[in-house]
């Protein structure tokens, strides 16, 4: 570009999640010349005449494409992407540009008489997430079924079991130590459905992502996670991950899976919140058993290094991202900046925060891809687009096993998934490796856990360490239930007629015991947790 008789040269490097360069890359500056990035990602080109408005385009097909525009002069006016960082010598200057490989997913609206019309068609696919208006918010779009409404929220105490004992009829929350917390979701976070670039998915592209406001007005120097896994979706009927089931009351299934265990079932969400944990939830769906690269450390890495990157894409890293529910017609179905009219300009974004402390969370046979995760590291799908390859040598296995600090087992069905002594063969270097490493585990008694006291395993020395600070148990008539806690371990265990249902008014509502425990692991899981 050339102002005045100054000629400006501008270098544009593509790089990845991981900062590696992204070859082949389309770079394109409106207006102006156009190229591929080389091997090493980098594109550069004398720029004339100057644009009024600079913008430069980069796309890759196995990436989200970036585009950023400047308010001015290239060289010292600010611009309106955070995934892009400017360096400037002289008249020369340097974007750095990461292409994400996650971003939100379609969005329609249809009514009752265009849903019918989609359950008629083969495969009942709107090919979109579906979208509604919430009664509190007519003028905004939400996603389908997303009330945004005040949850009243039972929370967990540390200690969990009450210190007296409780009483013969008692039944759901009145059995634990707990505490009412009004949370507001829609007022403190935002929800996405987020999806891979559909030729690059390979059977794994929908993930649920939930990201608390944040108050900082730069990034955050890091992002802490929660990652669960679910049970498998080897019985859903839905074409993934859009289709539509139920023709008295259609939904989508794979949709409907995300939603109650995030928001309105098991208060996942509203149980971070309600401890005011910056912790940004993840939770893939799965098509069926196969979950692909996720059943990797490697894989869980790099998926939370592209959540990382969409968020801060988002301006979700940090305070600017943060707006009313009703600031704009779509704010509470996945507001995207790529295409929202209004865009943030700033002087510097700065880089995508690192992923710092994980916590990994399993439910019934969703245990089984956290103890995948427990064994395994390198990705068989292909490293480039699904891991993480080293780069200057920095090792991303110790990335990771740095990272993985924490392991959520909400009744994981054991017997189902390779056994209990296997898995507790597999805890015990997990836990041994990182002194800071915690195991938080809760069971019903239908998932027969063995019992610390008198199982011959030696991971339950490790485990109590140098002792317990809590060991307490309830046992009112024909029920039972007990806690051993240290500052790194917590085991319950409790006989299903002692979780098996309770009052409907309570929230989360106690249903059979097996679905009862997570909503109660959870939530204690939440409060001690050392992430966010």
């Amino acid at each position: 570009m050339t102002l005045g008789d100054v000629a400006v040269t501008c270098t544009v490097r593509v790089q990845d999640v991981n900062g590696r360069p992204v070859a082949g890359a389309q770079v394109v500056v409106l207006g102006g010349p156009s190229g591929a990035a080389d091997a090493a990602g980098r594109w550069s080109a004398a720029l004339t005449p100057p644009p009024a408005i600079p913008q430069v385009v980069v796309t890759h097909p196995a990436y989200v494409q970036e585009r950023v525009a400047f308010a001015g002069d290239l060289r010292t006016e600010p611009w309106d992407n955070a995934l892009v960082q400017r360096a400037v010598a002289g008249d020369d200057v340097t974007l750095t540009v990461t292409l994400g490989r996650l971003d939100t997913c379609p969005v329609v609206e249809l009514n009752a008489e265009q849903i019918k019309a989609v359950m008629q068609q083969p495969g009942r696919d709107p090919h979109a997430a579906l979208l509604w208006r919430p009664p509190k918010y007519p003028n905004v779009r939400a996603y389908t079924g997303h009330w945004n409404d005040q949850l009243d929220c039972y929370v967990a105490e540390a200690d969990l079991l009450p210190e007296k004992p409780v009483a013969a009829e008692a039944r759901g929350w009145a059995q634990f130590h707990h505490h009412l917390e009004p949370v507001r979701v829609d007022a403190l976070g935002r929800f996405y459905w987020l999806r891979y670039p559909a030729p690059q998915a390979d059977g794994m592209h929908t993930v649920a992502v939930f990201s608390p406001n944040l108050g900082s007005p730069d990034p955050l120097s890091q992002l802490d996670f929660v990652l669960f896994y679910s049970p498998n979706t080897s019985s859903y009927s839905a074409a993934y991950p859009y289709g539509l089931v139920n023709d008295a009351s259609p939904f989508q299934q794979y949709f409907d899976l995300g939603k109650k265990y995030l928001l309105d079932e098991f208060y996942f969400v509203a149980q971070l919140l309600a401890r005011k944990k910056r912790v940004v939830t993840v939770m893939p769906i799965v098509h069926g058993t196969d979950w692909g690269p996720l059943t990797t450390g490697e894989g869980a890495l790099r998926l939370l290094r592209e959540v990382a990157a969409f968020l801060h894409r988002q301006c979700r890293t940090s305070a600017a991202g943060v707006r009313p529910p009703g600031d704009n017609p779509d704010e509470l179905c996945g507001p995207n900046l790529r295409t929202l009219a209004r865009a943030v300009f700033r002087p510097g974004f700065g880089p995508v925060p690192p992923v710092g402390g994980v916590a990994v969370a399993g439910f019934s046979t969703g245990i089984d891809p956290v103890k995948q995760v427990m064994r395994a590291f390198p990705v068989a799908q292909g490293t480039a687009l699904w891991g993480v390859p080293s780069l200057d040598g920095t090792d991303a296995l110790r990335v990771w096993n740095t990272a993985f600090r924490e392991l959520w087992d909400l009744d994981g069905f054991h017997p189902d998934t390779g056994g209990w002594p296997g898995y507790l063969k597999l805890l015990r270097p997990w836990f041994t490796a990182d002194g800071t490493r915690i195991l938080r585990s809760y069971h019903s008694s239908g998932r027969v856990p063995p019992d610390p006291d008198t199982d011959p395993d030696p991971v339950w020395k490790d485990l109590r360490g140098a002792g317990l600070t809590l060991d307490r148990r309830q046992t009112p008539p024909g029920r039972w239930a007990r806690i051993k806690q240290n500052e790194r371990w917590t085991s319950v265990r409790m006989s299903d007629s002692y979780v098996d249902y309770g009052p409907g008014s309570d929230r989360p509502v106690f249903l059979d015991a097996h679905h009862t425990t997570p909503r109660i692991g959870f939530s204690h899981a939440a409060g001690l947790t050392k992430l966010g």
